[in-house]
């Protein structure tokens, strides 16, 4: 897991706008986002701006209301081999 970057606001399209904390060097769409206590808050759904100071769209996968409070905050970037057992999903 790693640090994806932080919040910048929350899209009239219900996507979280995240300025990324790391340069690209492979394609991280569709990759799950989780918040500080693991909890899964999105998907990568696009990754947008110059090349030098990318932006990640994710998808947002909890309630709007609750998203807004995520704004400055940081999220991390699940890695493939990590998806199944660091993962909190709110039912849990």
């Amino acid at each position: 897991m790693r640090q994806l970057g932080e919040v910048i606001r929350v899209t009239r399209s219900r996507n979280f706008l995240i300025k990324l904390k790391f340069s690209l060097k492979d394609d991280i769409k569709n990759y799950k986002v989780v918040s500080e206590d693991l909890f899964l808050v999105g998907i990568v759904s696009d990754i947008i701006g110059p090349v030098h100071e990318p932006y990640a769209l994710v998808k947002i996968l909890i309630p709007l209301d609750k998203a807004h409070e995520y704004v400055g905050k940081k999220l991390y970037l699940v890695e493939k081999k990590e998806e199944g057992r660091l993962i909190k999903y709110p039912n849990d």
